[in-house]
């Protein structure tokens, strides 16, 4: 700081340590790699005719398994990033109870 002015590597310093904490990594996995992850996953657990028929619970326990998985990992980075995906099962399989409690009465 110079002055009182934070100088800009010192900015550039604390924006590294953000990208370096697991909340963010987990965070930014379930915005950007789970996309690519859950609709296969979803697609191969329509194969199978109960999990077709209740797509909410199915997705919620994929989600429980990812995160079994993901304790197995030693790299936190790793972990992060797979906690993310695991997240983005769970909260893929509560949205339709989410959107039925949030629009009864037709929204009103």
């Amino acid at each position: 700081m110079a002055n009182g002015v934070p100088l800009v590597s010192d900015s550039v310093k604390q924006t590294k340590t953000i990208f370096k904490n697991e909340a963010v990594i987990a965070v930014l996995s379930a915005s950007i790699v789970s996309p690519f992850i859950v609709p296969r996953v979803n697609s191969l657990m329509d194969t199978v005719p109960i999990l077709r028929d209740h797509k909410s619970l199915a997705s919620f326990v994929a989600g429980i398994a990812v995160f079994s998985i993901a304790m197995t990992f030693q790299k936190p980075m790793l972990r992060a990033v797979v906690l993310g995906v695991a997240g983005a099962f769970v909260l893929s399989s509560i949205l339709p109870l989410y959107s039925s409690l949030t629009t009864k009465n037709g929204g009103q």
